[in-house]
């Protein structure tokens, strides 16, 4: 077993970076978790830009993402924001959570980085409005 530091990665609306404005177009929202070396913001942008690329969001579009107000969010959470060319959205592009884990590693699955997660401590309310 290994401690590391864990990021739960909402995206809230993928594919909408590129967004023209025209029409109601149809976004996804997920929610991913990830290892992350730690939990510095410059980190964690990264890490949002390369799992939404992976995921559908085009490659590049994410350049103007930046670090928002964390208003209506919870202490001690990351909120990334990035708006469409000619479209405002009131929800943010991202929010995440970081918080330390345990690390069990041999576990069998699909994906090459799958490990089973044990929340260690996450401070976060279960009724607020939370990344994950």
């Amino acid at each position: 077993m290994e401690l590391v530091t864990v990021a739960c990665i909402a995206l809230n609306r993928i594919g909408s970076a590129n967004a023209a404005g025209f029409g109601y177009a149809r976004h996804r929202r997920q929610q991913f978790f990830t290892e992350v070396a730690d939990g510095d913001v410059d980190t964690l942008r990264q890490k949002v830009i390369e799992v939404a690329e992976a995921n559908g969001e085009q490659e590049g579009v994410l350049h103007s993402l930046e670090h928002a107000q964390n208003l209506g969010f919870p202490p001690g959470q990351t909120v990334f924001d990035v708006q469409g060319l000619t479209t405002q959205y009131s929800e943010p592009y991202a929010a995440c959570v970081v918080f330390p884990a345990l690390k069990v590693a041999g576990v069998p699955g699909p994906h090459p980085l799958l490990f089973r997660i044990y929340r260690l401590h996450l401070g976060v309310a279960s009724r607020s409005r939370t990344a994950c």
